[in-house]
């Protein structure tokens, strides 16, 4: 059995003596949640609670998860570190395959994606993403993803994305595990895939 943390709502300043404990017992992974901003008023009720009211209070820190695990890859060995999740269809490709290589690199191969598709479309706007079809977006940016960790010379020409030819270094040191969360039935379907 392998024990993982889950760092939503933690303190920024708690997180590296955790790590570094998690790491000297022993825990398998830590896992760092995302939102970039979190907005007074929302149009769109939260889904996970029955009033469709948020889980957490007002100015609750929510750090990058890329910067957070590049710090705690430094101060430890062997602890690895996933998103939980990581909100792709948000970002663009390019920006998320430099940063999870990256960090990949710098830490061992210790970093593992974890997507899901997002609620906030409210969130989306304001990074100007598209809210509808992200998760079609979502699908062609993990393929792309793969493509852009492979180390060789990428080109790609999908629904949403045209790629010329291009490389982009470094690259993983391995396989970067890539988790799949949702609760819809294309997000089952999606983490099937």
């Amino acid at each position: 059995m392998r024990f993982s943390i889950a760092t939503a709502y933690i303190p920024p300043d708690e997180l590296v003596p955790i790590a570094r404990a998690a790491d000297e017992r022993g825990y398998a992974a830590m896992a760092v949640a995302d939102h970039v901003v979190n907005l007074a008023e929302l149009r769109t009720p939260y889904p996970y609670t029955d009033d469709g009211s948020r889980r957490w209070k007002p100015f609750t820190p929510w750090v990058d998860p890329w910067v957070t695990i590049g710090a705690l890859g430094a101060v430890t060995e062997r602890l690895r570190f996933f998103t939980n999740i990581y909100v792709l269809p948000m970002r663009d490709p390019f920006t998320v395959a430099k940063m999870v290589a990256t960090a990949s690199a710098l830490s061992g191969g210790r970093v593992a994606l974890g997507v899901g598709m997002g609620w906030c479309e409210d969130e989306f706007d304001l990074l100007g993403e598209q809210f509808r079809r992200r998760g079609r977006r979502a699908d062609e940016m993990l393929d792309l993803l793969a493509e852009l960790w492979s180390g060789d010379w990428v080109e790609h020409h999908g629904e949403f994305y045209d790629v010329p030819q291009l490389e982009m270094t470094p690259a993983p040191p391995g396989d970067v595990p890539i988790y799949v969360g949702g609760m819809s039935d294309a997000a089952l379907r999606r983490a099937a895939r």
